[in-house]
């Protein structure tokens, strides 16, 4: 048995690379976790040290991270960093996100952005638009005032470089959640 992970680009990867290759995959997509597992993921560790969250505390952590592991994992470490005495309470969380916000835009989404070129991040930047929702490429070409024949290249650099993926035909979106929101932050 064999098991791959990989951005939501992988099956098409696949299906160039080898001819078929959907007969000899299955392809489950693994997406955001619901509020109730993200909420689990942050308590479950927390009560194992002797350690509680706050409904309200909790509540802000998970809407925030938009169920995404990493961002859990990142918000749930800043927030124990602020916490005082085991009790994980909205101010903690708050002042952690904010904290995690800053290290996340640091290394996580600079380290993504910086890997794209200046025309890259303008193709990006003319997404922002739309937030997480996914962007029409006719609707990023008239952005740039561009064709959309023209922009096929630096697509198809984003989708190599795993910036952006193509969800449906004629349709790119970012690869990780809230990366139209950092974006917003640095243009």
């Amino acid at each position: 048995m064999v098991a791959l992970a990989g951005l939501p680009s992988l099956p098409r990867t696949l299906a160039e690379a080898k001819s078929y290759s959907e007969r000899l995959f299955v392809f489950r997509p693994v997406g955001a976790l619901p509020d109730a597992e993200a909420a689990l993921a942050l308590t479950h560790p927390a009560q194992a040290e002797g350690a509680a969250w706050t409904d309200d505390g909790v509540a802000h952590v998970v809407q925030t991270a938009c169920g995404y592991p990493y961002f859990l994992q990142q918000f749930g470490q800043d927030t124990w960093n602020c916490a005082d005495d085991g009790v994980l309470t909205l101010t903690a969380a708050q002042r952690g996100v904010e904290a995690g916000q800053r290290a996340l835009d640091d290394g996580f989404f600079r380290t993504r952005w910086d890997r794209a070129s200046p025309s890259e991040q303008a193709y990006l930047t003319a997404m922002v638009t739309d937030g997480e929702t996914g962007t029409p490429t006719g609707d990023v070409a008239a952005r740039l005032g561009r064709k959309v024949t023209s922009l096929g290249p630096t697509r198809a650099n984003l989708i190599a470089k795993g910036l952006i993926y193509a969800p449906t035909h004629g349709v790119v979106a970012y690869t990780v959640p809230t990366m139209a929101s950092f974006i917003r932050r640095v243009s």
